[in-house]
């Protein structure tokens, strides 16, 4: 599908948190018949485990680019959907992986993904994933760099902290001037619990320079999402 990027920096290139492909993935969901408007009956929700973004250039504002996304594996644990955005000389600037899980609205807990089996049956496509598989990040400690109230303008639908917001705020304790600079980049996400509207939320950082690692904790210090980072240019 083709797009367009209207959303850029002073530098007049896309930033980090204006090329996320998980729009398109709703979309695609909904298109073939396992959206939220189908689980929503079912009293289930899509929620994002783990995602890897690549990218080896920043385009330029009103650039053309065309999305494309495909589901590689199902089971009963995880589905992963995965992504390529090439420009409109057909080279492909920016690649991701996702791994997708289902909870059940009630319990908040992860629901049996055999509940949609059927939903995925004849959709899997038969190619690999466009680039390694998100990574296992390790425990972060390091130094308190932020922290953060989960506020209505950073919830979804599923009435927890966007995928979007947890990145914003990661961009937001770096030095402007090194996501001005940067031309490359890999990013890596692992969730573990629910940010949920009014927790308190602490970010954790550690590194500098090209490769910094992430943790956000709640306010019984459990961990809920960790994120590497790592500028490649």
């Amino acid at each position: 599908m083709p797009y367009k990027f209207y959303r850029y920096g002073r530098e007049k290139r896309i930033p980090i948190q204006g090329r996320s492909p998980l729009c398109r993935a709703g979309d695609d969901a909904y298109n073939l018949g396992f959206g939220i408007d189908v689980l929503g009956g079912k009293n289930l929700a899509w929620v994002l485990s783990r995602l890897c973004v690549e990218a080896d250039a920043l385009p330029a504002e009103y650039e053309e680019f065309t999305l494309r996304t495909w589901i590689s594996d199902f089971n009963r644990l995880a589905s992963t959907r995965n992504f390529t955005l090439t420009d409109s000389a057909g080279r492909e600037f920016c690649r991701a992986v996702s791994q997708w899980c289902m909870i059940d609205f009630t319990t908040r807990m992860p629901a049996d993904m055999k509940t949609v089996a059927c939903m995925h049956e004849g959709v899997i496509v038969d190619a690999p994933s466009p680039c390694e598989r998100p990574r296992r990040i390790r425990a972060v400690e390091g130094v308190v760099a932020a922290e953060h109230r989960v506020v209505y303008s950073d919830i979804d639908f599923n009435r927890h902290m966007n995928t979007m917001r947890y990145i914003d705020i990661m961009c937001d304790v770096m030095p402007i001037e090194t996501l001005e600079r940067m031309q490359s980049m890999r990013l890596d996400l692992n969730f573990m619990r629910e940010a949920r509207y009014g927790d308190v939320l602490t970010l954790r950082m550690d590194g500098d320079g090209s490769t910094r690692e992430f943790e956000y904790r709640n306010g019984e210090g459990e961990a809920l999402c960790r994120a590497a980072f790592e500028i490649r240019g």
